[in-house]
């Protein structure tokens, strides 16, 4: 069971939002982001899937909903009430519907039932329709059909609430045995796994010394050596998998090979811990020994494989054969930048059948998820508009990153690149991951020219090659270098002498690094111990527009040069090619990033940053916008098109580095 549509109108913040969950080619639900600043809608949209996922179970389970205290029925998980209307409406609604022709809807408020089914979609019907009246309505399959469900898959939500008490804190501050659901499983028509869980930490520990039980074997020494006994192998093996799934999981969340161990028990502390495999060294002596964040985090993903353990012992074996519906709102609480950015969208990529629904506030999440997922493997969803959007629409995503990646963290890990370039000669250092590649190929062109004999002879410099680090090649060296990566790299290497002269070049595009990377009126900065830094030279054909990158060296046609990809024509674009809407009527085509088109705008308009270049005339969003990445690689191999560009206006480049590197010490 997926969700195949949420419509929600007139309620809270909420206006009209109507989405369809997304699925790939193998008909695996994408993961289904939803963002928004506080009090945008995102809680409450929602509320609405787990309070359907609770009146589902509800006609299936004696134990899904709380009694009322009176005895006479039940709670509602959420309470329709009329305050919630968006202020000047007359009504409110929300309808989710799943593939298998199973829905729930609710309605507040003044609202005919013909105009429910014209705004909604609902083809059914409601004979106890109450105009004036509250209603509430689940739908589709039978009370037999509804348990089978929910005990085939894994339907559960995380709320912002969900924690686990730490091992400091007094047992009496954290338990509150009436907000906690106990269900003892396996008794008919008892729903085994809550749909909220809460208080994790115990059911997964318990479950944990299950797996590790389940995983061992008696040993008896026969007369050919040690036997495995008292056990079928094909079963050790498929329980032995199973604690492996879930030791991936802890590994993941630690960054370590690790493995569950049982400590004797003779020993004091805690029965189970957590050992790296490398040298059975102990890294944590108890689950209760990692922070509030790993804890968290290791909770919400092994309670997905517990569940479904619960419904059937195989999916604890086969990750990727677990299906159901997981929703978690603001995913991100207690967790650092590099678990939001890089573990979390790992972590649910181990589950490809899995529907997952999830708020946030983090633009790190959004960006890793593009990085582990790609730009198409999710779809990403603002509040209150319920607008599709890309991961790089707002601006804030990419300032975000840009302030994470320019840490003192980040600029060690650089340096700890840089230094690891074994060679004496000097060191030259680009702002892009392009840059030195277009550095390369220049070099190789120019330096045949006789007629530049005289800059190229004796020339002999190193560069510094590095990928972005949201590359996908298995690269050594993967950065993000921006342009405050680069002046700190100077500041660094410039406090302490340098064996070797090292030369940092940076793009003019920004203002405040051209005053830091560069002097006025000098060809280029020297900032002592041999570490020196220039911006690029601004070229005779670009000196009305001198913010410049590298890519500007070359012509605007060989700038806009075509490169077929999957039978689509691909180029760079410039922000003067479309008014200052995003648009052009001359080429039929529309930009995405409006702030950098425009009269008289140079910007380079490319296909991996958030710029699309999509057809205005088609409904399809193939992007037409090639990537810096692809363009520099169409030049350094000389492909088709890209074999006969004029790279005259590097030499600029090459004239100040030999200058540096004439420069006595």
């Amino acid at each position: 069971m997926y969700i195949s549509q949420i419509k929600d109108c007139n309620l809270g913040p909420i206006s009209q939002v109507d989405i369809s969950p997304s699925f790939d080619i193998n008909g695996n639900p994408k993961p289904l982001i939803i963002v928004g600043e506080n009090g945008s809608g995102k809680s409450t949209f929602i509320s609405n899937i787990v309070d359907a996922f609770y009146e589902l179970a509800g006609q299936g389970f004696q134990n899904a909903l709380h009694l009322s205290d009176g005895g006479n029925g039940y709670e509602f998980y959420k309470i329709i009430s009329g305050l919630q209307i968006k202020v000047g409406e007359k009504y409110l609604f929300s309808r989710v519907v799943f593939d298998n022709k199973l829905e729930y809807f609710f309605k507040a408020g003044e609202c005919s039932f013909d105009k429910f089914k014209v705004e909604s979609g609902y083809n059914g019907n409601v004979p106890d329709w109450d105009v004036s009246g509250n209603k509430k309505q689940v739908q589709g399959l039978n009370n037999k059909e509804i348990e089978k469900l929910f005990m085939g898959q894994v339907i559960c939500y995380f709320g912002p609430e969900r924690y686990e008490k730490p091992s400091w804190m007094g047992q009496t501050y954290y338990d509150d045995p009436e907000t906690h659901l106990y269900v003892s499983p396996k008794f008919t028509g008892k729903l085994q796994n809550p749909i909220s869980p809460y208080s994790m930490g115990k059911e997964n520990f318990r479950w944990l010394l299950d797996l590790i039980v389940d995983s061992r074997t008696d040993v008896e020494n026969q007369k050919d050596g040690l036997k495995s006994v008292h056990i079928e192998i094909g079963n050790l093996m498929a329980m032995t998998q199973a604690r492996a799934n879930v030791e991936k999981l802890m590994g993941a969340i630690l960054n370590e090979d690790v493995y569950f161990g049982l400590n004797l028990r003779r020993e004091r502390g805690a029965r189970f811990n957590i050992k790296r495999k490398a040298d059975d060294s102990i890294i944590a002596p108890t689950l209760d020994s990692l922070s509030t964040g790993q804890l968290a985090l290791f909770n919400i993903f092994s309670t997905i494989i517990r569940y479904a353990d619960n419904n059937d012992i195989n999916k604890s074996i086969h990750l990727d054969q677990i299906t159901g519906i997981v929703v978690i709102d603001e995913i991100e609480i207690h967790l650092h930048s590099i678990h939001q950015k890089e573990i979390i969208p790992r972590l649910m990529k181990l589950f490809p059948r899995v529907q997952f629904i999830v708020t946030t506030h983090s633009p790190l999440f959004l960006l890793g998820m593009r990085d582990e997922y790609g730009e198409d493997g999710f779809d990403v969803y603002q509040m209150p508009e319920g607008m599709k959007i890309s991961v790089e629409r707002f601006g804030e995503f990419n300032r975000a990153y840009d302030y994470f990646a320019d840490t003192e963290l980040h600029h060690t890990r650089i340096k700890e690149a840089i230094d690891q370039v074994d060679t004496d000669k000097p060191l030259v250092i680009t702002e892009g991951a392009t840059d030195w590649k277009h550095l390369l190929a220049a070099y190789d062109n120019l330096a045949k020219c006789e007629e530049h004999k005289d800059i190229f002879e004796g020339l002999c410099f190193e560069v510094f090659k590095y990928e972005p680090a949201n590359s996908s090649k298995n690269a050594k060296d993967k950065i993000h270098m921006g342009n405050t990566a680069l002046e700190a790299m100077c500041e660094s290497y410039s406090k302490m002498h340098q064996n070797r002269k090292m030369i940092f070049i940076a793009d003019r595009d920004d203002k405040s690094t051209n005053k830091k990377m560069g002097i006025e009126g000098k060809a280029y900065k020297s900032w002592g111990n041999n570490v020196y830094s220039f911006l690029l030279p601004v070229p005779e054909s670009r000196k009305n527009t001198p913010e410049i990158c590298i890519e500007h060296l070359y012509s605007d046609d060989e700038i806009k040069t075509e490169h077929e990809e999957n039978g689509v024509k691909r180029r760079l674009y410039m922000g003067c090619e479309f008014n200052n809407k995003g648009i052009s009527k001359e080429l039929g085509k529309m930009c995405e990033k409006r702030n950098i088109c425009g009269s008289g705008k140079i910007s380079i308009i490319e296909g991996s940053s958030g710029e699309k270049v999509t057809d205005i005339f088609s409904e399809e969003e193939v992007n037409y916008a090639l990537s810096k990445m692809k363009f520099a690689e169409c030049v350094s191999e000389r492909k088709e098109g890209f074999d006969h560009f004029d790279f005259s206006n590097f030499l600029g480049v090459f004239e100040i580095i030999k200058e540096i590197i004439s420069e006595d010490c």
